[in-house]
């Protein structure tokens, strides 16, 4: 019973993490078909933000959500500006933008060194206690992260299924040049989606640092998840990649507290490699039509 629950605990807690970390990467594939590399400094930069506002400045650990929000928006300005502006709409754009935000990545990861220093440093957002119910004890953190990261995934898919935003994120995700003729104003939908995408990233790298520490590397190993959740769950599906991200963190709990923790992601690669056998565009991908 023990084992089963604590099982449980993990997969919930790494599932919750998973699909926060990964829905951003969706979004901005499902909408503007933009693989985003700079992912990883998104969470990061949120990270960052949390430990400035309360650790420097002084403001209370909730505030931590707050230099989330503006440390992933800010990332996502820069991403635009810098980057996706010059280059969205043109020729090459999806190999482009790939190697660009790589190269983006890198630079914020140097900047920080920099500007801050490579020291690792606590997330100030976090409380303490631990809550016990039906034999599953956990960590009053654990529940606020995995609450944190659900009411975030909600809101996302509201935003995209139910406002004025989403259904001109859906127009143009369906026909950038249709868009254009009906008044759409494309490139400043392209803006919104990706300061939207940092928030979300920056949020994720407030609540995935709770369980780590914060430095200027954080991003990439969650970087390389998000990307194994998108696939398995299909490019661009925000539904996809959090099923996705729940049935991976189950195996990989459950290999863990098994076979040891040394196995969990070679596990995890091998479940990815079986699920792209028989389903090469993921459980929830859609294949592409090209008319000639």
């Amino acid at each position: 019973m023990a084992t089963l629950s604590g099982i449980l605990s993990s997969a919930i807690t790494l599932g919750a993490i998973y699909a926060a970390s990964s829905v951003s990467l969706a979004l901005l594939w499902g909408s503007i078909r933009m693989l985003n590399l700079a992912h990883g400094a998104f969470i990061v930069a949120g990270a960052y933000g949390s430990v400035i506002l309360v650790t420097f400045l002084g403001l209370p650990w909730w505030c931590g959500l707050l230099g989330g929000v503006l440390g992933g928006a800010l990332g996502g300005l820069v991403v635009y500006l810098g980057l996706v502006r010059w280059v969205f709409g043109r020729p090459g754009f999806d190999l482009k933008i790939i190697i660009l935000t790589m190269a983006m990545s890198t630079i914020a990861v140097d900047m920080i060194n920099n500007l801050i220093g490579p020291r690792m440093q606590s997330q100030p957002f976090r409380v303490d206690g631990r809550f016990d119910f039906l034999g599953l004890n956990m960590p009053l953190q654990t529940l606020l992260v995995v609450a944190g990261c659900g009411a975030m995934v909600v809101a996302l898919q509201l935003i995209v299924e139910k406002t004025s935003l989403g259904r001109l994120i859906r127009a143009v995700s369906q026909d950038m040049t249709a868009a254009q003729l009906n008044g759409i104003p494309v490139q400043w939908v392209v803006l919104q989606v990706i300061i939207l995408a940092g928030v979300v990233a920056g949020l994720s790298g407030v609540f995935l640092t709770t369980f780590t520490t914060v430095y200027p590397t954080a991003g990439f190993d969650p970087l390389l998840k998000a990307l194994i959740v998108c696939v398995v769950g299909g490019l661009g599906s925000i539904p996809g990649a959090l099923i996705a991200a729940f049935l991976l963190a189950l195996i990989e709990a459950t290999v863990q507290y098994t076979l040891g923790v040394k196995w969990g992601f070679p596990v995890l690669l091998l479940s990815v490699v079986v699920v792209l056998t028989y389903f090469p565009n993921g459980l929830f991908g859609r294949q592409e039509l090209v008319r000639n």
